[in-house]
């Protein structure tokens, strides 16, 4: 099923490429945060199945940017460890002209496991035929293969295979982290739990996260499997003082 438009990629409908900006000198270079700076660097080269996406938490929103920014800006200009290209994702766009197609796209995922239900059904309980079955309807389907339940999950997916697509060349920033999993579910109604979790740990998909410290602990560490792929770096709640 394809419901987005023509002529741009998902990255650019969805998102934003900071780096661009980065490497137009739009940032301002931020001093005496070493420490952290480094840190998030150091957890951004770990091994794509270990807890190599930074989550950075504090209460104050433009304290948890400027680092992100400062990170940016050394990869647009060369000066850091490696490079990527940074991705903003845009909430807005993510949720522009949405249809209500639910119900369509759950007749399209009964349809697509039908098959499996009906040899589940044909086969012989305890048999390795219905161990195969189970397997299979257990399994994290591809990124390609998921069905997404609505088309905003289906736009974020879009951004995860493009990505993909050339391994080790994108971060996704995902500001207000939590809101991709159900935090904020009256303005942004959204749970992206079943795509992020397969595309994380395949290492398929890296970020960088930002969100209170707060948050984090209510909609993000107790998804275990979503936790063990980031890395929490905590701002001091004291200004100056990272």
């Amino acid at each position: 099923m394809s419901t987005m438009p023509c002529g741009s990629s998902p990255l650019e409908r969805y998102g934003h490429n900071l780096t661009r900006l980065a490497k137009l000198r739009t940032f301002a270079p931020l001093a005496n945060h070493e420490a952290v700076i480094h840190r998030v660097f150091e957890v951004l080269q770990r091994q794509k199945t270990t807890k190599n996406s930074p989550v950075i938490l504090a209460s104050d929103e433009t304290r948890r940017w400027s680092i992100v920014a400062e990170v940016i800006r050394r990869m647009g200009s060369g000066d850091a460890p490696f490079l990527r290209q940074v991705i903003g994702l845009d909430y807005e766009a993510l949720f522009t002209n949405l249809s209500d197609d639910t119900a369509s796209r759950q007749k399209q995922r009964e349809q697509a496991y039908a098959p499996l239900w009906e040899k589940l059904v044909q086969a012989k309980p305890g048999s390795d035929e219905e161990w195969a079955v189970l397997d299979e309807l257990l399994r994290w389907p591809s990124l390609e293969e998921w069905i997404a339940p609505t088309m905003a999950l289906e736009r974020l997916q879009s951004m995860f295979i493009a990505m993909n697509q050339t391994p080790g060349s994108f971060v996704l920033y995902v500001d207000h982290f939590h809101r991709l999993v159900g935090g904020e579910p009256d303005t942004y109604p959204i749970d992206a739990s079943a795509l992020l979790k397969p595309a994380l740990a395949r290492g398929q998909v890296q970020l960088i996260g930002t969100c209170m410290l707060e948050q984090y602990r209510q909609y993000i560490e107790r998804d275990a499997a979503i936790q063990r792929r980031c890395q929490e770096i905590c701002l001091p709640e004291v200004e100056g003082n990272l």
